[in-house]
């Protein structure tokens, strides 16, 4: 997924064709990263104001999770769609 996402096409082993990320993935995994990670991490940082090293340990937490959804959120598309 990371290699999709960087590289924007990847060639698919099978069928030697470019397979692009589909629109819906684009945007599932924009949500699943970025607006949960933001929202919580500056809500215990501002409003708790706990330590780096709890915060170093809620962003563990929300990669690994997130790591685990992303398989199941992955759809290919054959053409190219810019979110």
């Amino acid at each position: 997924m990371f290699k999709l996402n960087f590289k924007g096409k990847q060639k698919c082993q099978n069928c030697h064709t470019v397979q692009y990320p589909s629109y819906q993935t684009q945007f599932w995994s924009y949500m699943l990263f970025l607006i949960p990670f933001v929202l919580v991490f500056n809500y215990v940082r501002i409003y708790m104001e706990v330590g780096w090293a709890i915060l170093t340990l809620i962003f563990l937490v929300h990669i690994t999770l997130a790591l685990l959804l992303i398989p199941f959120l992955l759809k290919l598309s054959n053409t190219k769609r810019s979110f």
